[in-house]
């Protein structure tokens, strides 16, 4: 019920702006709640919707019981569904989205704060590294989807053949206090350092330090995290879930199987030991700009598409008339 409790606490404040803007079309972000609540404003204004789909919003919310139905009927009912992945609209249309209602249009990053820095020394020594280490990044939210047991376990097998190492676990959530005690438990201390919540400007500074970014998840969609990693010249080595595929390139990437901490840790060795740090410098990243130009021309095509269509209904009505009038004479 999370999409009508939502309505209910912001209909009032919609109503108002809907007065006030006179909106031309409505654009959320996520199927579920924020895509019921896009359709409902946009139904309320008579203006076309879109929702952006980000992952686990059709990948995990309709295995809930009872949610599916209100994720497939944010689908059905948008004008546009968004995707940020080829991957995500196979999804998508999946659930019964007409294909030509789905559009992929690719996120960007900010290119004013992730970028490459002059050299990865000095991007260590800013934040007090030891140079002399190898450093692997890790970013996200500490949930049981991310699967952390298995990055810990691919740092412990490191431990055994590479032990000059740290893992940067950055970000906070409520698996932290259990893994914590796994790295104890393990004698990682030395080679896991947990980090906390950073801020997002921050966060570049802790790629381009990193000599790999690492992602061990069970499940995603197209994650910021490995787009920025790129961005700021730092390869990754990532599960193959989700559509992660469509931005991995052998050249600076590792790919390997989830589930698996050896094949992680084989495919880290990979990274440090080979070309990928000095390939991911020359990658050259998707801006937001090349995604708001996309969004814009999408909205005009959709606002076009309504306005023709209220002159054919006008027109149809028009034409009822004269020959209602045509009739009686």
């Amino acid at each position: 019920f999370s999409g009508d409790q939502m309505w209910w606490s912001v209909k009032k404040v919609i109503r108002q702006q809907i007065a006030a803007f006179q909106p031309e079309a409505i654009l959320s972000y996520w199927a579920h709640p924020e895509g019921e609540v896009g359709v409902r404003t946009a139904q309320l204004a008579n203006v076309p919707s879109a929702v952006i789909v980000g992952g686990s919003d059709v990948l995990l919310l309709p295995k809930i019981p009872r949610r599916g139905k209100r994720v497939q009927d944010v689908l059905l009912q948008s004008d546009t569904v968004i995707t940020v992945s080829d991957g995500l609209r196979d999804s998508v249309i999946e659930m019964g989205t007409s294909p030509g209602r789905v559009q992929t249009i690719y996120q960007g990053v900010d290119s004013a704060v992730f970028h490459r820095a002059e050299t990865r020394t000095e991007a260590q020594q800013k934040l007090k590294l030891n140079t002399d280490q190898k450093h692997l990044v890790w970013v996200g939210r500490m949930v049981p989807v991310k699967a952390l047991d298995v990055l810990v376990d691919a740092a412990a097998l490191l431990q055994q053949s590479n032990p000059n190492f740290v893992l940067h676990l950055i970000g906070d959530g409520p698996e932290r206090s259990r893994i914590e005690q796994r790295v104890q438990s393990e004698q990682l201390s030395g080679n896991v350092s947990f980090e906390g919540a950073i801020g997002h400007d921050q966060i570049a500074d802790w790629y381009r330090a990193g000599d790999a970014t690492v992602m061990s998840s069970d499940s995603e969609g197209l994650p910021n995290v490995l787009r920025e990693s790129l961005a700021c010249g730092t390869p990754f080595v990532t599960t193959d879930v989700g559509s992660i595929q469509e931005i991995t390139d052998e050249i600076y990437s590792v790919v390997v199987p989830k589930r698996n901490p050896a094949a992680l840790a084989d495919g880290i060795k990979v990274v440090l030991a080979g070309n990928h740090a000095e390939n991911a410098r020359q990658f050259t990243p998707r801006t937001w700009d090349m995604t708001a130009r996309e969004t814009v021309e999408l909205f005009e095509k959709l606002i076009q598409e309504r306005s023709a269509m209220s002159r054919n209904d006008k027109n149809r009505v028009i034409d009822r008339e004269a020959s209602t009038v045509l009739h009686s004479n």
